[in-house]
């Protein structure tokens, strides 16, 4: 497997803090997302590299919903209902679409490939690969006035 570097996880929380104009908090975690997840699929200019970034359904709706804030409300409907409406599925693409350049850290430029988020089926490749990642960098991101969870970029 080839390695994607990211920056350090100061990067990742300034980069996040920005976009959701909240005091956002990443430290590094030893957990692995769990299910339900949404996933993020990135994949670089020739030579092709991938990298997929797994987030639980709590951070994933958090993070959708901090972006146009929504209320922690829908967060939690949300979570309860194991899945995100459209406006929260749009929030959570545009999230992740800034996310590729943190993935573009490196000093490769990493473009989004698609996001895939319950209740939408996921793709079961994408995730296997991920979850069998032996380059995985998994984050808990704490996000003010909503649920916080966990983040794995993994190197396909």
């Amino acid at each position: 497997m080839r390695v994607v570097p990211l920056p350090p996880n100061l990067e990742l929380e300034k980069l996040l803090a920005g976009l959701l104009m909240r005091e956002v908090k990443v430290k590094p975690s030893e957990s692995a997302p769990g299910d339900p997840c949404s996933v993020a699929l990135y994949r670089s200019d020739a030579p092709e590299l991938e990298v997929a970034v797994l987030c639980d359904l709590p951070l994933a709706a958090s993070m959708a919903a901090a972006l146009s804030v929504v209320p922690p409300g829908a967060v939690k409907d949300a979570v309860a209902a194991a899945g995100l409406g459209e406006p929260l599925r749009q929030n959570l693409a545009e999230v992740m679409n800034v996310l590729a350049r943190f993935v573009s850290g490196s000093g490769r430029r990493f473009a989004l490939v698609q996001v895939w988020c319950p209740p939408e089926a996921l793709d079961a490749k994408v995730v296997e690969a991920a979850r069998g990642s032996d380059e995985t960098r998994v984050v808990a991101v704490e996000v003010p006035g909503y649920l916080g969870g966990l983040l794995a970029f993994d190197t396909l």
